[in-house]
C-alpha cells in the first residue's frame, strides 16, 4: 500500500488502506482575493476559473493514470453557500463539485470513488468577515473533524460513498 497526495495539507492525515495503489487528496487553488462581482474583470474571471478548473482536472487525470482508487477534492464551502466577495470562487467551486459528481458517475463501474469535502473558507485564505455568514450551509468541517473525515472517505470502508459532497 502506498500514500499519494496533490497540494493538500490532509495528506498527512490520510492513511489509506485502500487495496489499490493510493489514496489522493486534491486541493484546488483558489483566488482568496474578496472583489464585488460586478468590479471582477474578464480576465480575473477566466483566471478565477481557469486555475482551479484546470488544476483538478489534470489532478484527477493524474490520479486515474496512477491507479488511484480513492479520490477526495477539498473546496470551501462557499462553494454551497457564495459569498458577498467571494462570487468568482463560489462559482469555480460549484463547477468543481458538479465535476466530481460527473467523473464518480464515469468512474464508479472501475471501482474508483471520487468526493468533496467543503472545508472552512478560510484554510483557502478567503476572509470569512468579507464573505459573510454561510448560514445555508452546515457549520464548516475545520481541524481534526475534516481530517477524520478526509482519511474515511479515502478507506476501503467508504468504497460505496462516491459522487458525494461532505
Amino acid at each position: 500500500m502506498r500514500r499519494q497526495k496533490l497540494n493538500s495539507g490532509y495528506g498527512a492525515a490520510v492513511s489509506s488502506d485502500t487495496t489499490g495503489p493510493a489514496a489522493v487528496v486534491i486541493r484546488p487553488p483558489f483566488d482568496p482575493q474578496a472583489r464585488a462581482f460586478h468590479t471582477v474583470s474578464d480576465a480575473e474571471w477566466e483566471a478565477a476559473w481557469e486555475v482551479p478548473l484546470r488544476h483538478t482536472i489534470e489532478a484527477l487525470a493524474a490520479a486515474r493514470a496512477g491507479g488511484v482508487r480513492r479520490v477526495v477534492v477539498l473546496l470551501p464551502t462557499t462553494a454551497m453557500s457564495g459569498g458577498a466577495q467571494y462570487a468568482h470562487v463560489a462559482a469555480a467551486a460549484e463547477a468543481i463539485r458538479v465535476l466530481v459528481k460527473s467523473t464518480a458517475r464515469q468512474w464508479g463501474a472501475d471501482g474508483i470513488t471520487v468526493n468533496a469535502v467543503a472545508v472552512d473558507p478560510a484554510e483557502f485564505g478567503i476572509d470569512t468577515e468579507a464573505a459573510g455568514p454561510t448560514s445555508i450551509a452546515p457549520p464548516a468541517l475545520a481541524g481534526a473533524s475534516a481530517e477524520a473525515l478526509v482519511a474515511f472517505l479515502c478507506s476501503d470502508a467508504a468504497g460505496d460513498i462516491t459522487g458525494q459532497t461532505v
